[in-house]
């Protein structure tokens, strides 16, 4: 048995807020900042400024905005991003940890004898 594990931290980790996802999902989409704009009808700067941290801009992007930003770049992250901020239940979240934790235990403590790590009740 071979288990893999994946140690990337989740989308709300890597991404504080949605605003920080949608940039990364339009900065690293093939058609990038350029394209995105195109096909929001908005210039490149104007986008810029719609995804831009600062709060004092009057131009804000809107959830018709993300929308089609989401469509543009083809990037489901942003919906991603919402799914694990809002909809991930801690118990269900806990119980799938156990069960992966059972999965791949015996593979890990077979591991661990191969590698010659003692293990409870052996001695030196």
């Amino acid at each position: 048995m071979q288990a893999s594990f994946d140690f990337t931290p989740g989308l709300t980790v890597q991404f504080p807020r949605l605003r920080d996802v949608l940039c990364a999902a339009v900065y690293g989409s093939r058609s990038g900042l350029k394209g995105a704009a195109a096909d929001l009808d908005v210039s490149p700067s104007e986008l810029s400024r719609m995804l831009n941290r600062e709060q004092d801009d009057p131009r804000k992007l809107d959830v018709e905005d993300m929308v089609a930003l989401i469509a543009s770049t083809g990037d489901t992250r942003p919906v991603q991003w919402l799914i694990e901020r809002f909809l991930r239940d801690p118990a269900q979240q806990r119980a799938m940890a156990a069960a992966q934790i059972a999965q791949v235990l015996p593979a890990l403590i077979e591991l661990a004898r191969e590698a010659g790590v003692a293990t409870a009740g052996r001695r030196k």
